[in-house]
C-alpha cells in the first residue's frame, strides 16, 4: 500500500495529457449516471454511506444527498476535495471503523490496486447486515483494453464479478466504457465531438455486452448470519 500512497500523493491531473483528461472525464461521466441508476432504487432511510476511496471527489454528486463519511490514503487526495468535513484519511485494508457501521459503502476504481481480498473481507466487516456496496473495477473480461486505464506504475489487477461471491451476494451488475482506443490519436476537437453521441451508443454497447465494457460496475449484498 505505501507504492499506492506515495502514486496518489503526487498525482495530478492537471498534469496528464489533454486526451487523459477528456477520456478520464468521459468515463467517469459512464461511471456516475450508472451507479445514479442503481442508487435511485435504494430505499433504505436515514442510511449512512462510506465512499472508500473517494480520491478528490470525482463521485461526490452520488452521495451528497446521504450522511457520507469520505475515505481514502492519500492526503493529498483529500486536499484536492473541496469538502471540509466528515473526511478521513485512511486505509481501506484496515478501515478505522466498528463492524457493522455502513448501510452502504461506494468503492469506485480502488480494488484492483490492493489486495482485494483483505479489502472486500474490511468492507464486509463493517457493512450492516443486508446492507450494499457499489464496486467499480476495470474489467479483466472487457472488449478494449484502454492504457489510459490499464496502465499504471503501481499494482493493478484487473477484476471480474466471480472475485466478488465469495464475499457477497451478487444483486446485480453492468459495464461501461466501449470506446475503442483509437480515438485517442484525434485532434482534441474531433475527440470532443465524437463523445457526445458515443455516450448513446455506449449504453447500447452495455446492454448488448454486458460484461465486456472497459469498467465494471457490480452491487453486492452482505448477507445476514444465520445462527
Amino acid at each position: 500500500m505505501r507504492d499506492i500512497k506515495e502514486f496518489y500523493e503526487m498525482w495530478n491531473i492537471e498534469e496528464l495529457p489533454e486526451y487523459m483528461k477528456i477520456l478520464i472525464k468521459f468515463a467517469d461521466e459512464l461511471i456516475f449516471e450508472e451507479i445514479s441508476s442503481i442508487l435511485s432504487d435504494f430505499k433504505v432511510k436515514d442510511p449512512l454511506v462510506l465512499d472508500c476511496g473517494c480520491g478528490f471527489g470525482a463521485f461526490y454528486k452520488l452521495t451528497e444527498t446521504f450522511n457520507t463519511i469520505y475515505l481514502d490514503i492519500s492526503l493529498n487526495m483529500l486536499k484536492k476535495f473541496t469538502m471540509t468535513e466528515k473526511k478521513i484519511c485512511g486505509n481501506i485494508l484496515h478501515l478505522p471503523f466498528k463492524d457493522k457501521t455502513f448501510d452502504l459503502i461506494l468503492c469506485i476504481n480502488v480494488l484492483e490496486h490492493v489486495d482485494k481480498s483483505k479489502a472486500l473481507k474490511e468492507i464486509n466487516r463493517v457493512l450492516k447486515d443486508n446492507g450494499r456496496v457499489i464496486v467499480v473495477v476495470i474489467n479483466k473480461n472487457c472488449l478494449f483494453r484502454e492504457e489510459v486505464f490499464n496502465d499504471f506504475r503501481v499494482f493493478h489487477k484487473a477484476m471480474g464479478v466471480d472475485d466478488f461471491i465469495s464475499e457477497f451476494k451478487v444483486l446485480k451488475y453492468t459495464s461501461t466504457y466501449f470506446l475503442p482506443p483509437i480515438v485517442k490519436i484525434l485532434p482534441r476537437s474531433v475527440l470532443l465531438k465524437v463523445l457526445k453521441p458515443w455516450k448513446w451508443i455506449d449504453k447500447k454497447l452495455s446492454k448488448i455486452f454486458k460484461g465486456k465494457g472497459q469498467f465494471l460496475i457490480v452491487e453486492l449484498e452482505k448477507a445476514k448470519v444465520r445462527h
